[in-house]
């Protein structure tokens, strides 16, 4: 039942995005990508973005453009909308991070033993779960704090939250690179993480679909009064 609900509900967000102009949908793809999941679950994040693009073609259809409707600069819309919502959900932020963590696993260990090594296992330094613990930190960090942060600027502020991830990728890279030459090489058996990575990802997201369905229980398939100040 949660599944075909949230998956009907994103397929007809962007069903009915299309309809809308160009200015139209840049709008609101600043206004749900700046919706972090630090400051608001994704269950009414996908339901604040059903009533934005409603009310958007109501706009469109007085001739007038959002920032007019809202009387306010976007970023006050948002963080009046964010601020009726519920809130982020600390269960679902943890699963998040561990559903990023062990994806970043399976696939990195999936590459370099199909790529780099053609083996399930090898020498390496230890320091290497560090490196790819450090890289899932980071990705979570950038889609769901800074980007956001950052989503409904215009010109060259925008690309901010890729100056900030790649400073912080490079301080990894060089962190690990010069811990290097002081980690103890070891054989890596990467079929065990590849089975824990990945059993760990498909129990995680089950896990984070009954979360969601929690999030929605008791709950018409609307919140009208998140957009009615």
């Amino acid at each position: 039942m949660l599944k075909s609900e949230v998956t009907l509900l994103k397929n007809e967000n962007k069903k009915q995005i299309e309809s809308l102009s160009e200015d139209a949908r840049s709008s609101i793809d600043g206004i749900v990508k700046s919706m972090s999941i630090f400051k608001i679950n994704s269950y009414d994040g996908q339901v604040i973005f059903r009533d934005l693009i409603g009310m958007m073609q109501e706009l469109e259809l007085r001739g007038t453009d959002l920032e007019h409707a809202v009387d306010r600069d976007l970023k006050s819309f948002v963080d009046e909308i964010t601020e009726n919502g519920a809130g982020p959900d600390k269960i679902e932020l943890l699963l998040g991070f561990l559903i990023r963590l062990s994806g970043t696993l399976f696939l990195s260990f999936a590459l370099l033993s199909a790529v780099a090594y053609t083996s399930l296992t090898w020498k390496a330094n230890s320091i290497i779960l560090l490196l790819y613990f450090g890289m899932a930190v980071i990705l979570f960090i950038t889609d769901g704090l800074i980007t956001p942060l950052f989503s409904t600027l215009r010109g060259l502020k925008k690309y901010i939250p890729s100056v900030i991830s790649t400073s912080m990728f490079m301080v990894l890279v060089s962190a690990v690179f010069l811990m290097n030459d002081y980690a103890a090489v070891s054989s890596v058996d990467a079929g065990a993480v590849l089975l824990f990575s990945g059993v760990s990802y498909v129990i995680l997201s089950y896990l984070n679909l009954k979360n969601i369905e929690r999030l929605a229980g008791g709950r018409k398939n609307h919140i009208a009064d998140l957009l009615s100040k």
